[in-house]
């Protein structure tokens, strides 16, 4: 079989990478359900953008915890390779909005429903944007990227490159959809297809993060889309 030509990426150690992985789960399924129900044990009541901007915090500590090595050392690798960096964002960014149009066309022809987790930030913005601009373009990109494509993309990158991008694409865009597909008071096969409109960032930032070799271009990347995206909604 013909080997790829593409760099690998910076790697994790196989610590890094373990804890990364169940990092996943923690941050999207575990810490929300907890802190939800720890903030009303208290009697503390805070708005939704606060509520997200509290779980990111802590999801950003405990990436801190485990991963702050890994972080380190690519944040090096994107100084000395700048020149690099620049270009995979901006091939990233042409490659994400070239299958956001594939993938809009798609769904327009298959179903018709709205995505919970866009019409959640929307409103969350119009409630308080300043604070939707820390998670979502300061925290989200740094946690989501460093577990999305440093530990998960990053690993099976080592086995099997098609693999990579497919699995790693697919949980992201579940990811965004996990919430509504546990907590919606039952099984809509609807929600689940929505996940195809996260498909084009996730393979977009995956090829971000293999051109460049730093998990920082995708951060970069990220944060330039998430800006983008919550600027139009702001009050």
């Amino acid at each position: 079989m013909r080997r790829s030509r593409m760099p690998m990426p910076h790697q994790m150690t196989r610590r890094e990478w373990v804890l990364g992985c169940l990092f996943i789960p923690f941050h999207a399924i575990v810490l929300p359900f907890v802190l939800v129900h720890i903030l009303a044990a208290l009697g503390i009541l805070t708005t939704t953008p606060h509520t997200m901007l509290i779980w990111y915090a802590l999801s950003f500590i405990f990436l801190l915890v485990i991963m702050l090595n890994y972080l380190r050392t690519s944040f090096s690798n994107m100084c000395r390779n700048f020149g690099a960096v620049l270009f995979a964002v901006i091939t990233g960014y042409l490659v994400y909005r070239i299958l956001s149009v594939a993938a809009m066309v798609f769904l327009s022809r298959v179903m018709q429903a709205a995505n919970p987790n866009t019409e959640a930030v929307v409103a969350s913005v119009r409630v308080n944007f300043s604070v939707m601009v820390v998670v979502a373009v300061v925290l989200a990109p740094i946690v989501e990227e460093a577990v999305f494509r440093g530990a998960l993309f990053g690993t099976l990158r080592q086995k099997n490159r098609l693999l990579a991008y497919a699995v790693s694409a697919a949980a992201f865009g579940l990811y965004h959809l996990i919430g509504s597909l546990l907590f919606n008071g039952g099984f809509d096969w609807r929600i689940l297809l929505l996940a195809i409109q996260y498909i084009p960032a996730g393979v977009a930032l995956a090829l971000c993060f293999e051109r460049s070799g730093t998990v920082w271009s995708p951060i970069l990347l990220h944060a330039g889309i998430n800006l983008m995206a919550i600027w139009q909604f702001r009050p």
